[in-house]
């Protein structure tokens, strides 16, 4: 009776390490926590807080860009592109925001298909209520994609230019954090 009871205490430790440790995996691959654009007042990059630190930002041989128009018209909805060209990493991912020239965060970002979600306010990844839609990462079916598109709505009484602000993570694909490179890119476009 000890013995099956030390297998069954054993079992179930062993299922809830595994399970936490696949929930850190999916998490991770499934968006990074809120505030790493490289943004101005953001928590750095993925490359900050030991995650994804092998390497310095933007030193890998990737091209990691954010493309759209050269003008929007407040309250008006663009298309964005965030792309890695050159990439030689299995997976990819990126995260970002929109700021204007008072250092804002502004507009509203909304998916395009299944391979970009934005991020919801109080969940585990830390983005604060106040921030609600105004950053969009990858989603975990995001990370097999070497480029996503998005939507943005400008705020109604925008004047300034806005600059958009993205890291994207190029990884191995091996699921760690070690080996892969992170970069960093802005745009900026000008109201109408």
């Amino acid at each position: 009776m000890k013995i099956v009871k030390n297998s069954l205490s054993c079992l179930a430790l062993s299922v809830s390490l595994c399970s936490m440790f696949s929930s850190a995996v999916f998490a991770s691959a499934s968006g990074p926590d809120a505030y790493r654009t490289g943004a101005p007042d953001d928590s750095g990059t993925c490359n900050a807080s030991g995650c994804h630190d092998t390497y310095t930002n933007d030193s890998g041989d990737a091209e990691f860009s954010i493309s759209g128009p050269y003008e929007y018209t407040p309250g008006k909805t663009i298309k964005l592109k965030v792309a890695f060209s050159n990439s030689s990493g299995k997976k990819r991912g990126f995260e970002m925001t929109a700021v204007d020239a008072s250092g804002n965060r502004v507009g509203k970002f909304k998916k395009i298909g299944n391979t970009t979600q934005v991020i919801p306010a109080d969940d585990y990844r830390g983005l604060d209520k106040a921030d609600k839609d105004k950053y969009i990462e990858h989603t975990y079916k995001g990370t097999k994609k070497k480029n996503w598109k998005v939507k943005w709505t400008a705020p109604t009484d925008a004047t300034e230019p806005i600059t958009f602000y993205a890291a994207g993570v190029d990884a191995d694909g091996k699921g760690s954090e070690t080996d892969d490179y992170v970069y960093t890119t802005t745009l900026e476009i000008s109201a109408k």
